[in-house]
C-alpha cells in the first residue's frame, strides 16, 4: 500500500514536472517572439527617423536646388526671347520708303555696323518712320475735314438762302387772298363810276343824283379794302427786306473763312515744297547706303528725319486751318439754328 502511495506521488511529480517544463517552454517561445516583435518594431523607428531626418535635412534641401534652377532657366530664357523680340522689332521698326536695292543696301551696311552705330542708325531710321508717320495722319485727317466742311458749306449756302422763305411765302398768298376778295368789290366801284360819268353826260340828275349816291357809299369801303391790300402788301415787303438783311450778315460770316482759305493754300505750296525737300533727302540717303560710310548714312538720315518733320509740320499746319474754318461754319450753324420760326 505504501508502495502504491509512492508510485503515485512520482508520477504527480512527474506531471508537474512535465507540465512546468511544457509552460517553460511555451514561455520561451513567447518571449522569443515578443523579442522578434520589439526588434522588428525598433527597426521600423529607425528607418521612419532616418527617412524623416533625411526628408527634413537632406531633400527638402535638394527641392530647393531644384526650384531655383528652374526659375534661373525660366528668367534666362524669358529674358533671351525678349532680347530677340525686341531686336526683331527694332530691325523691323517702320521707316522710310525704300526700293529694293536700296532695302538691301541699308540692311547689309546694318549688319556690318557695330553695336553702337547700329543703334544710332536704327534710331535715326525710326525717327523718320515716325515723322512720315504722321504726316500721313495729318494728311487723312485733313481730308477728312475738308469733305466736312464741303459739305457743311453746301448746307449752309442752301439754309441761308430759304431763309424766312416759308414766312414770305405765306405773306404772298395773304395779299393775293385779299386782293382776290376785293375784286368783286372794286369791280363794282369802277362800275358805278362809269355809270356816274354816263348820267354826267346824258345830264340825267335824277340817275345821277342815285348813282353819285351808290358810289358816296361804296367809297370808303373801298378806301378801307386798299388800304387792308397795301398793309398786306407792306408786309411782305419788310419780311423781304429782312431777309436780304439777315442773309448779308450771314453770307458776310461765312465769308469770315475765305482768308482762312487763302492760308490753306499757301499752306498747301509750303507742304509740296516740303514734299520735295523730302524727296531730295531720301534721295541722298539711299545714295549714301550704297557708299556704305555709317557716318555719312547717319548724316543723311538725321537730314531725312528734319525734313520729315517740316513735312508733317506743314500738314498739320493745314489741318489746323481746315479747324478754323469749320469753327465758323459751326458758328453761322448756330446763328442759324437760334432764329426764330
Amino acid at each position: 500500500m505504501q508502495n502504491g502511495v509512492l508510485e503515485d506521488n512520482a508520477s504527480h511529480q512527474s506531471g508537474l514536472s512535465s507540465c512546468s517544463t511544457q509552460i517553460g517552454e511555451h514561455g520561451i517561445i513567447e518571449a522569443n517572439e515578443d523579442k522578434q516583435q520589439i526588434m522588428n518594431q525598433s527597426r521600423m523607428r529607425s528607418l521612419s527617423n532616418h527617412s524623416f531626418l533625411s526628408n527634413r535635412y537632406g531633400a527638402r534641401p535638394n527641392l530647393l536646388a531644384n526650384i531655383w534652377t528652374r526659375m534661373s532657366l525660366g528668367l534666362i530664357i524669358m529674358f533671351s526671347m525678349s532680347v530677340i523680340y525686341y531686336s526683331s522689332i527694332a530691325e523691323a521698326a517702320a521707316g522710310p520708303e525704300l526700293g529694293v536695292t536700296a532695302q538691301k543696301a541699308w540692311e547689309t551696311m546694318l549688319n556690318k555696323a557695330d553695336s553702337q552705330t547700329k543703334l544710332s542708325l536704327q534710331r535715326a531710321y525710326e525717327n523718320v518712320g515716325n515723322w512720315t508717320t504722321q504726316e500721313q495722319s495729318w494728311e487723312q485727317k485733313t481730308k477728312t475735314i475738308h469733305a466736312a466742311n464741303t459739305k457743311e458749306l453746301e448746307q449752309l449756302r442752301i439754309n441761308i438762302r430759304q431763309i424766312d422763305d416759308a414766312k414770305i411765302a405765306g405773306l404772298n398768298e395773304k395779299v393775293k387772298q385779299t386782293e382776290a376778295r376785293y375784286e368783286s368789290l372794286f369791280a363794282l366801284y369802277s362800275s358805278v363810276n362809269r355809270q356816274l360819268d354816263a348820267a354826267k353826260a346824258i345830264k340825267n340828275k335824277e340817275w345821277s343824283a342815285a348813282i353819285r349816291t351808290q358810289a358816296d357809299t361804296l367809297k370808303p369801303v373801298v378806301q378801307l379794302a386798299r388800304e387792308d391790300i397795301r398793309f398786306k402788301k407792306k408786309e411782305l415787303a419788310e419780311a423781304r427786306k429782312r431777309k436780304s438783311t439777315e442773309v448779308k450778315r450771314l453770307r458776310a460770316l461765312l465769308a469770315g473763312a475765305d482768308q482762312v482759305k487763302k492760308q490753306i493754300q499757301t499752306g498747301k505750296k509750303q507742304a509740296s515744297l516740303s514734299k520735295e525737300r523730302y524727296s531730295n533727302a531720301l534721295q541722298q540717303f539711299k545714295q549714301s547706303t550704297k557708299q556704305g560710310q555709317s557716318s555719312r548714312v547717319l548724316s543723311s538720315l538725321n537730314s531725312l528725319a528734319a525734313a520729315a518733320e517740316k513735312w508733317a509740320g506743314s500738314k498739320q499746319h493745314i489741318y489746323t486751318l481746315e479747324q478754323k474754318v469749320s469753327a465758323t461754319y459751326a458758328k453761322v450753324s448756330q446763328e442759324l439754328t437760334k432764329r426764330p420760326k
